[in-house]
């Protein structure tokens, strides 16, 4: 797995907690945005070296774009943990409300890409959509 940074890595999200993934691309939802696409779940080591973002709400799941977004997914953190993977929902302790999914194989790796367009798939599959559409941004306190 791909996960080389380790600084910041908290306690594990309870099982019963809904977490929001941001989509920071419309391939993230199927054409018809009925549905989520394994994309939405794919790590790459390049760009995710402590794991693959998350967020305890749906609006701070979409604040770090700043290109806009095309809506989030949520999932329980009781459904990853339930996969085959081995993968950890953990609290990121550098940033509040972020969370890492963890020990997810990497797509842009030869030897774990067959393994993560699974992981992905299962992922989409017990994901669902929160928001369809873009997510309003409000501005943070001062």
């Amino acid at each position: 797995m791909c996960d080389e940074q380790s600084a910041g890595i908290g306690e594990l999200v309870p099982e019963d907690v809904t977490v929001f993934r941001g989509c920071d691309r419309k391939n993230y939802l199927t054409p018809l945005k009925d549905a989520v696409n394994p994309r939405a779940f794919y790590k790459r080591g390049t760009n995710h070296k402590d794991g693959l973002s998350l967020a305890l709400d749906m609006v701070e799941s979409v604040r770090p774009f700043k290109k806009g977004n095309f809506g989030a997914i949520a999932i329980r953190v009781g459904d990853i943990h339930a996969l085959r993977f081995g993968l950890e929902v953990r609290f990121d302790t550098m940033t509040p409300g972020h969370i890492l999914i963890r020990n997810l194989p990497c797509i842009d790796r030869p030897r774990e890409k067959e393994t993560a367009e699974v992981a992905a798939a299962e992922l989409a599959f017990r994901a669902r959509i929160a928001s369809p559409d873009p997510i309003p941004i409000p501005p943070t306190a001062q």
